[in-house]
């Protein structure tokens, strides 16, 4: 895999996909083995389930993703996935996956593309994956998940109290975002009402 990284108008004032993705990752915690590989008796995330975990996090914290197979130079072909600041789309992060195909047939090739997207992801973004094997019930939440949890609820409380127009409500969880330094919660409670 080869990071191609681009920061030169990076500076402490504007959004930075690094803190982003820091963010990020705090709030996905970890994704969840959902799909069974037969042949080699075990599990794993499933690109939907990849997808389904990080889209909405991403979708708060505007970071945009987008995969595409290409063919480079020598021939070789591979998945390039790069992850950009919507508002912001000089801030990227850039990874090239090779896709290794033993014949050529383009079942085989979607197979390596959905493969290499899942593991692009999941590296990009840093991710645990779990079993969902029912232990992880009886299991304490990690930190990270724990913040996410905390953050995502923060968030729902925000959007009901912007519905009820509850402008107490989205004042204590705002000064309570300050409080913990939530960036994310903060940017939120002045998407919905203002500064």
């Amino acid at each position: 895999m080869t990071i191609v990284l681009n920061d030169k108008e990076s500076t402490m004032k504007e959004n930075n996909i690094y803190q982003a993705i820091l963010q990020a990752r705090g709030m996905i915690g970890s994704v969840t083995k959902n799909a069974k590989n037969p042949f080699f008796k075990s599990n794993y995330a499933d690109i939907n389930n990849v997808i389904e975990s990080i889209s909405p996090v991403c979708e708060s914290l505007g970071i945009c993703f987008t995969q595409c197979p290409k063919v480079t130079e020598n021939n070789a072909d591979v998945l390039v996935t790069r992850l950009t600041l919507q508002d912001n789309p000089k801030e990227f992060i850039e990874s090239e996956v090779r896709l290794f195909l033993p014949t050529a047939d383009m079942q085989k090739l979607g197979s390596a593309i959905t493969y290499a997207r899942r593991y692009a992801l999941i590296s990009m973004f840093g991710l645990e994956t779990e079993d969902d094997d029912g232990q992880s019930v009886s299991k304490q939440p990690t930190a990270s998940q724990k913040r996410s949890q905390s953050i995502i609820k923060a968030m729902d409380k925000l959007t009901e109290a912007h519905k009820n127009k509850d402008i107490e409500a989205a004042t204590n969880v705002y000064e309570w975002a300050v409080d913990k330094d939530y960036v994310q919660v903060i940017d939120k409670h002045i998407q919905l009402f203002g500064e």
